[in-house]
């Protein structure tokens, strides 16, 4: 699906523009493989982009208080992979850079297994896809922001 996020950076406000880029980051999908040493996802797993990855080791992974993981925090400017930098499109020979670590306006991406959630695989793609940042981020803002009482 289409966050306006992703329309905000493609016309460049605020910040510096990373061109060519793929933009996108609500969007299910399914494992078509798996990399070395990643053992919770395996191919044919529904999965749900996360932009706000969780490494599960850092302090912030381990509290309560914020999502904001040390090693997949959002990152406008990152157009690589975390592990080396490197972009893992190209056309051309030449480089196309990721964004926020999951670059779903593609048929095929590659992202950081700690940037994906395993959804239901009878769960229909095409609709839960907002799930993966319009829903979670309104929800979140709600319950761990703005904290209604019941």
């Amino acid at each position: 699906s289409l966050c306006h996020t992703d329309v905000y950076f493609w016309e460049a406000k605020g910040q510096t523009p990373l061109f060519p880029r793929i933009f996108g980051h609500e969007a299910g999908g399914i494992v078509e493989c798996v990399g070395e040493g990643v053992t919770d996802l395996q191919p044919g797993d529904h999965v749900l982009p996360i932009f706000t990855g969780e490494c599960g080791d850092c302090p912030h992974c381990h509290s309560e208080e914020s999502n904001m993981c040390d090693l997949l925090r959002i990152n406008t400017e990152r157009g690589g992979m975390i592990h080396d930098g490197e972009s893992r499109f190209s056309i051309n020979g030449k480089p196309i850079h990721h964004f926020l670590g999951t670059s779903t306006f593609s048929e095929y991406t590659v992202v950081h297994s700690g940037q994906v959630a395993k959804i239901n695989p009878d769960a229909p793609l095409d609709k839960v896809c907002i799930v993966s940042c319009g829903l979670s981020t309104g929800l979140g803002a709600t319950l761990n922001v703005a904290k209604p009482k019941k």
